[in-house]
């Protein structure tokens, strides 16, 4: 059975990481809504349209620097047992490589025109970048989320093998704003301590990894997390 545990999860929640490196370039259908289980559709409103939310970004996008106001139409998730959510205005921002009328940034969610699609160029935007570099190196990254053959304990203690999901924040250019798996092994030392998923996974904190490249994969020899507020 395999373990996972996700960004600021509580400590007996389960969560998958983020979805794979598929491409997202064709905007989807609205998903499954209605029932105690049902789930809002990632969906805003901008000039007119609907725009569908896309698979996770894996590289982050440039963007203009200009902004758009769109609309996120309200919701009812809670199967009749709660209040429907008002439609609220929401800020997207404008995509350096692809106008508006095409597709807008909404945090970091990438929402695309119903019945259009991206051009296959930015197909990019939801792969995470092959391990190209020399030797060893070191990255500093957002750690999303973990996954290990062995079961969490319920301290959040793992065990290697495991392989963590993170947002590169500093690093060899071509890493930095990707989001890649790194791969700890027994060899990996210094590794995760005992209390790191609860106290730095589970509050948004860091790691700083030295790695190495096994063809494209990314191995950490030696793994350090920090807290938020001391990357």
């Amino acid at each position: 059975m395999t373990g996972a545990c996700a960004a600021q999860s509580p400590p007996t929640a389960e969560a998958p990481p983020g979805s794979g490196d598929t491409p997202g370039t064709e905007a989807p259908g609205p998903s499954a809504g209605g029932g105690a289980a049902g789930a809002c559709a990632a969906v805003i409103e901008y000039d007119g349209h609907t725009y569908w939310g896309q698979a996770q970004l894996m590289r982050r996008p440039e963007v203009s620097g200009r902004t758009v106001t769109v609309v996120r139409p309200g919701c009812e998730d809670s199967g009749g047992q709660g209040e429907v959510e008002q439609d609220t205005e929401v800020e997207a921002r404008e995509l350096a490589d692809v106008g508006p009328e095409t597709a807008v940034l909404v945090g970091d969610s990438l929402f695309v025109r119903e019945g259009r699609d991206l051009p296959e160029q930015l197909d990019d935007w939801f792969r995470s970048p092959p391990c190209t570099s020399p030797g060893r190196f070191e990255l500093t990254a957002q750690w999303l989320g973990i996954t290990s053959p062995n079961e969490p304990r319920f301290d959040g203690d793992v065990q290697a093998p495991y392989r963590l999901e993170v947002r590169v924040t500093d690093g060899p250019t071509r890493y930095v704003d990707a989001t890649i798996t790194i791969r700890a092994t027994t060899g990996t030392h210094p590794a995760l301590q005992p209390g790191d998923v609860e106290s730095s996974l589970w509050e948004g904190g860091f790691v700083i990894a030295t790695v190495r490249c096994d063809g494209e994969d990314f191995v950490a020899t030696g793994i350090v997390a920090h807290p938020p507020d001391n990357p």
